[in-house]
């Protein structure tokens, strides 16, 4: 069975994002374990920038006390690493960039996410280039960074208030048909 990990970045547990995840996970089907950790519920405190990653092979390096090592186990032991967030002041929300720069000690020193698969899952109140384009470049260039092999977004912009989205067969759908492509891309070999 593959494993999937969500980090969901929205302060909001019940909130657009997590409904339009919820879709995207019935869109994978039963064949997957996906995992939802909501990383405003984590401690996590942001980069020292101390280089402890830089030196250390075969883990990530990063020592603060909080709760990372965790989060690094659940996504060095995932088929597919879905992040999932609002858009907010043009990115992502504060607590899932902290959890993406820490993230990155997983890669300097010796790579150990590369080939993992990534996907990314936006909402946004403006419409898609309010923002939520400049989230999708940062993720592309990230997954070209660390080797990831990057299966595509799903951008819901402008997304409707949480009543009317509830009702949006048209954006329940597409949500999906995203997840449907997703398990059709976790078929296939990654890319070398």
């Amino acid at each position: 069975m593959k494993k999937i990990v969500v980090l969901e970045g929205s302060p909001r547990a019940r909130g657009n994002t997590a409904l339009v995840t919820d879709w995207v996970l019935e869109g994978l089907g039963r064949a997957f374990r996906p995992e939802r950790v909501r990383v405003a519920g984590l401690d996590i405190l942001p980069c020292r920038e101390c280089g402890d990653c830089w030196k250390t092979k075969g883990a990530a390096g990063c020592r603060p006390p909080d709760d990372m090592p965790g989060l690094y186990d659940r996504v060095l032991d995932c088929d597919l690493l879905v992040v999932t967030s609002p858009v907010f002041c043009w990115g992502v929300s504060g607590q899932l960039k902290v959890a993406i720069d820490r993230l990155l000690a997983l890669v300097f020193g010796e790579n150990l996410l590369k080939h993992k698969r990534l996907a990314l899952v936006l909402t946004g109140g403006g419409d898609e280039f309010d923002g939520a384009d400049l989230v999708v470049h940062a993720c592309r260039n990230l997954a070209r960074f660390a080797d990831l092999d990057y299966l595509g977004q799903l951008v819901v912009a402008p997304c409707p208030d949480r009543p009317r989205l509830g009702r949006d067969a048209r954006i329940r759908e597409q949500a999906r048909r995203f997840g449907r492509e997703l398990r059709a891309a976790l078929g296939k070999k990654p890319q070398p």
